[in-house]
């Protein structure tokens, strides 16, 4: 039996502290080596109290759906 490489995710989220807001950018993975690295134009404003829009925004984010 073959021993199976974790599967690495192609997506991740960078969250930016902005005041009153969240700045949520997509990231993907790249390169030689593989590095994360800003999916250009793929970003969300969320307030920074609004709990379940941070969640929603990182979970679309790491899908790769922001």
């Amino acid at each position: 039996m073959k021993d199976r490489q974790p599967e690495v995710a192609k997506y991740g989220a960078r969250v930016y502290g902005m005041g009153d807001t969240l700045l949520i950018k997509q990231t993907i993975l790249r390169g030689v080596p593989p590095e994360y690295v800003i999916d250009e134009h793929r970003e969300r404003h969320v307030a920074s109290d609004d709990d379940s829009a941070v969640a929603v925004a990182i979970r679309d984010a790491v899908k790769g759906k922001l």
